[in-house]
């Protein structure tokens, strides 16, 4: 049986592997390195590429990588929605507190707090319509719907004809009532001190829920888009579904919250005692800006314009309401603070607080307690001192100013070409929004110090002594 010797490759059939680059392999065998066949050299090879940057093994580890890092922005970004409470914890109706016309159906009257009317068919002209005395005094301002007035009393909450004063129903409760009482549909909403948080009928006042927080609830809730907001005093702001009660979600924050939360376009804009500014997703409550201040705040923030009107400390400051903080950035500014403030060569001056845009505040010593009134042109605010300021609501410009009896605590409000507010020497008062002059004024013979509320063409203030008042 005869058999032909192989031929030994001559010089011209050694090549060099395409896929793995080893050296003086025979053209068309597999290469004894990588045991590939090298008949053909991949086209990459001739122009000197030696490897498959694109291999399985890379894939897989740039995946595994992307995902992790997917997983970490994610975790720390508030502007990627928690898709665990959007999918799951979605509320069952999309009710709200914001006012119908011709009603003040939450604290501020809106769901941005703007206290503000653009036009009425008819201003308040001072005349008394009746008075109502609710018993030992609480600084719960009334909310109206449907010519029915609900107001938080001593130990009680109280269902009033709005033409009249007359008591439609009563509810007792275990404390006192300091704080506005919200109206969506059917149901009011209203937080206890003993931690309890309600839902009531609004016909007859019988709870249809209640939930129990960490602490006392201090605080006018807001509803919106089927969900109801709160803050309680163990630094939570709370989200619950309004229906029936159920947690969306809750957020811890450095400090308490003693003053309604404000909702616009998709964020909550809280502010708490230990002078902080939070701005939240409001559907899932995670963290989009902490502004900070060295003051503590008791008071809403307002939102317009494209700003967060927000005072604390005696201070009024405006912060971008579309600002967002990226995590570690105040820390880092900080650290960049202390090495400026040291002198360190090459170092520029750090820029100011994410979202700050101005503050205002009165020259003397007299500082704002009460959130502004805001209209697309100005703001209006009172202070301690008795100075009432009308500004410009982008800058912050003077425009004019007015000097009251007394101290101004409340919170004023705007209906059409004119601004009302009280002050701590029982004073109302009625001004021109453009020039400040007095169009009337009138003694109500005790301090005015919650905000005022109007309805169906009447003004209501409540005054320290514990009586309401109904004027046109």
């Amino acid at each position: 049986m005869s058999s032909v010797a192989e031929e030994e490759p001559g010089p011209g059939d050694l090549v060099t592997c395409g896929w793995c680059g080893a050296e003086e392999q025979v053209s068309g065998r597999p290469c004894r390195a990588c045991e590939r066949y090298t008949a053909t050299v991949p086209q990459w090879a001739e122009t000197g590429r030696r490897r498959r940057w694109f291999t399985r093994r890379r894939l897989a580890v740039f995946g595994v990588l992307l995902g992790l890092l997917g997983y970490v922005v994610w975790a720390n970004y508030p502007f990627l929605p928690d898709p665990v409470i959007l999918l799951f914890h979605s509320p069952a109706t999309r009710v709200t507190s914001d006012s119908m016309p011709g009603d003040w159906s939450m604290m501020g009257r809106d769901l941005q707090l703007t206290r503000h009317l653009s036009s009425v068919t008819r201003n308040p002209s001072g005349r008394l319509l009746w008075t109502r005395d609710l018993g030992k005094p609480t600084r719960s301002p009334p909310t109206v719907a449907d010519g029915v007035i609900y107001i938080g009393g001593n130990f009680k909450v109280l269902a009033l004809d709005a033409k009249t004063g007359d008591s439609i129903w009563e509810l007792d409760t275990t404390g006192p009532i300091h704080y506005s009482i919200a109206v969506a549909r059917t149901h009011l909403y209203v937080g206890l001190q003993d931690h309890r948080f309600l839902a009531l009928d609004r016909s007859t006042g019988e709870i249809q829920w209640e939930f129990r927080a960490q602490g006392p609830v201090a605080t006018s809730p807001v509803v919106s888009d089927g969900i109801v907001y709160f803050g309680a005093l163990d630094q939570y702001i709370y989200a619950l579904d309004a229906s029936n009660g159920d947690v969306i979600w809750k957020k811890e924050i450095a400090g308490n919250v003693r003053s309604s939360a404000a909702i616009d376009d998709g964020r909550l804009f809280a502010a708490d005692s230990e002078g902080n500014l939070h701005i939240l997703n409001a559907k899932t409550g995670q963290k989009r800006l902490r502004f900070r201040t060295s003051g503590p705040s008791s008071s809403a923030p307002v939102v317009a314009n494209g700003l967060v009107y927000f005072p604390t400390g005696g201070t009024l400051y405006a912060v971008d309401s579309g600002a967002r903080e990226i995590p570690g950035q105040y820390r880092f500014k900080q650290v960049w603070s202390h090495f400026w403030v040291w002198r360190i060569p090459g170092i520029p001056r750090p820029p100011v607080q994410k979202g700050g845009m101005w503050r205002f505040s009165n020259v003397t010593s007299a500082g704002i307690a009460g959130a502004p009134a805001v209209t697309p042109e100005a703001f209006y605010v009172g202070d301690t001192g008795g100075n009432f300021h009308a500004a410009n609501a982008l800058d912050a410009t003077k425009i004019w100013s007015f000097q009251a009896n007394a101290g101004i605590l409340g919170s004023p409000i705007v209906l059409g070409d004119r601004v009302y507010f009280g002050d701590q020497g029982g004073v109302l008062y009625s001004l021109d929004r453009k020039s400040g002059d007095v169009e009337w004024q009138m003694s109500l013979d005790a301090s005015i110090e919650t905000g005022l509320v109007f309805a169906e063409g009447r003004l209501y203030v409540r005054s320290s002594d514990g009586t309401l008042h109904a004027l046109e």
